[in-house]
């Protein structure tokens, strides 16, 4: 039977739309079946040394305490950077069998203690962060995802824990996850609170 010209013409144009259509499908399907990584966002850091603890009136009017971070780096675990951290615990971190050398690395925050004005007495304080406090990746709080590093951070954040010191300087410990200390994009979110203001401030670690 002859195909009279109009329906030819009709034909070929309803192959080219359904090849068409085919092809966009398919691209589709490509696309969706790549997976889309969550970008992170950074949070803009401060640059140290920063305060993070200021009271303007500490033990007598006129005096003022300022607890500041002067420093922060990684390291990796040997035997007796092991044994000072484990020292620092009580045994809700004690107690957990890591192999600290092969899978975590020591983090090390740096801080120092100042009094200003009509000074009374010695300085006899714990060096803690404030509560709050803690390792982020974006805005992951990472003790949310990880049981060990929550115990450190409640520990490092209560001063009925943290043993007080006449010393000017200080640090605070932290074993971190390979995981998590090799991610660019670590950060330490501090609660800083100086006298009645307090706000988040961010302090980048890679």
């Amino acid at each position: 039977m002859k195909l009279t010209k109009g329906f030819l013409v009709l034909f070929l144009s309803v192959s080219v739309l359904s090849a068409c259509n085919q092809g966009d499908s398919n691209s589709t399907t490509n696309h969706d079946s790549v997976p889309v990584e969550k970008a992170v966002k950074k949070h803009e850091a401060v640059d140290l040394p920063v305060e993070i603890f200021k009271n303007s009136n500490h033990k007598f009017e006129g005096q003022t305490f300022i607890r500041s971070i002067t420093n922060v780096e990684f390291k990796n675990f040997d035997e007796s950077l092991e044994l000072e951290f484990l020292d620092r615990y009580d045994n809700a971190v004690r107690r957990q069998n890591f192999d600290y050398q092969k899978d975590f690395k020591l983090l090390v925050i740096t801080m120092k203690h100042e009094m200003q004005g009509d000074v009374q007495g010695g300085l006899y304080e714990s060096y803690i962060f404030n509560d709050g406090t803690g390792l982020v990746i974006g805005d992951d709080n990472l003790a949310s995802e990880n049981e060990f590093l929550m115990k450190q951070q409640e520990y490092v954040t209560n001063m009925y824990r943290v043993s007080s010191t006449s010393d000017e300087t200080g640090n605070i410990l932290f074993a971190v996850p390979n995981e998590f200390a090799n991610d660019k994009n670590l950060q330490l979110k501090i609660v800083q609170k100086l006298d009645n203001e307090s706000k988040y401030v961010y302090i980048d670690l890679n």
